[in-house]
Order: structure tokens, then sequence, then C-alpha cells
């Protein structure tokens, strides 16, 4: 009797034991896989975001629109600086839009990428001069995120 329950005691001890090294390698892939989505988000550093709220004029057309669409996504594959670039369309439930309706979202990692290099690079420039006859009104906010 006293061998079979030597046999169970060990049994549990390297279930146990088992159990602890399947459960600690759970844990480091769980946090290996946070770290990964956090550098993805840019969220262990700080990023510089400009954002960017277009509200067209009436007599633009959706071709026009859609046009100046393309031309901004474009930017990403032109200038390197620029990190990340998302875009949308407005679809909030509340009216406090003022009748915004594309918002554009574009990362850098400093203010002199943002300065010194979007900003006078040619097709950013082109890009601008294309959308004055098509806005009524643009909203540009610009901040540095708090990870």
């Amino acid at each position: 009797m006293k061998i079979q329950q030597q046999r169970i005691l060990i049994l549990f001890l390297l279930t146990l034991a088992l159990f602890s090294c399947q459960n600690t390698n759970a844990q480091a892939k769980e946090i290996i896989t946070k770290e990964a989505v956090m550098d993805k988000l840019g969220t262990k550093e700080k990023v510089l975001r400009h954002v960017v709220l277009f509200k067209f004029n009436d007599t633009s057309s959706e071709s026009d629109v859609k046009k100046l669409n393309e031309a901004f996504n474009a930017l990403p594959d032109a200038i390197s600086v620029i990190k990340d670039f998302e875009w949308g369309i407005n679809d909030s439930p509340e009216n406090f839009h003022q009748d915004f309706t594309h918002c554009y979202l574009i990362t850098f990692a400093s203010e002199e990428d943002r300065d010194s290099i979007y900003t006078p690079h040619p097709q950013h420039q082109a890009f601008v001069a294309s959308l004055q006859p098509h806005l009524e009104k643009v909203f540009v906010v610009d901040y540095w995120t708090n990870p």
C-alpha cells in the first residue's frame, strides 16, 4: 500500500508541475501577445497624431470626393515619415459633426517629420491644392499620445 501511495503522490506532483509549466508558458505567450499589440498600436512610445476632418462643398460631386480621398490615401506610399494612416466617413448618431464627413488620422514620430518632410512634400502640396475648390471647411488637430 505504501508503494501505491508513493506512486499516486509522484503522479500528483508531476501533474502539478506540468500544469504549472503550462500555465507559465501560457502567461508568457499572453505577455508576448500584449507587447506585440502594444507595439503595433504604438502605445509604448509617444507618437504625434494629425487629425484632419473635411466638409466638402455641396457642389462637389461624388466622383470629385472619391478622387480626393484616393489622393489622400496615396500619401503614405509617397511620404515615408507617415508611420500610420487611417480614414473613415462619419457614422456618429450624435448631431455634433457640423457636416464634417471625412476623417483622416495620420501618425508621425516627430514634429520635424510632420513639419519639415510631410507638410512641404510636393505630393502633399499637390493634394492640398487639389482640395481647395472642393472644401467648405477643414478642421485639423495635432496631439501627442499619452501611452
